[in-house]
């Protein structure tokens, strides 16, 4: 039951009228007061938690190895098909940049060669 309220608070969640949105939220609660159910409502919030926890760190995203890559990164990743808002720098990338979204991982950092050397010569 939790499930599907869930995916009535997330429906919702996805409405651009906060109005709409509010009025929806608050007529749930009366059902669930209603109907003696309130104690599902702290199990609906973890789920949303997760929910919105599991689209963050699928969002796409865009690491330059400096201040100065970042816009050359995020051009970068758009022609690979990675678009992101912005570009963050991740200092352990040593040069370069990497891109994550679409469920694809593009490496043209200094830390991926070097990883992959470092492969090579173990095997």
């Amino acid at each position: 039951m939790r499930d599907a309220y869930t995916t009535i608070l997330e429906a919702i969640a996805e409405v651009e009228d906060h109005a709409a949105a509010n009025a929806a939220v608050t007529k749930l609660i009366r059902h669930l007061e209603s109907a003696g159910r309130m104690n599902a409502l702290p199990m609906i919030l973890r789920e949303l938690r997760r929910i919105a926890a599991r689209r963050y760190a699928a969002r796409p995203r865009v690491e330059a190895a400096s201040e100065g890559e970042c816009a050359a990164a995020l051009r970068a990743a758009a022609q690979e098909g990675i678009t992101a808002p912005a570009a963050r720098v991740n200092p352990a990338l040593i040069r370069g940049w990497r891109a994550i979204g679409n469920g694809r991982l593009v490496d043209r950092s200094g830390k991926g060669a070097l990883i992959d050397i470092y492969q090579k010569v173990m095997a």
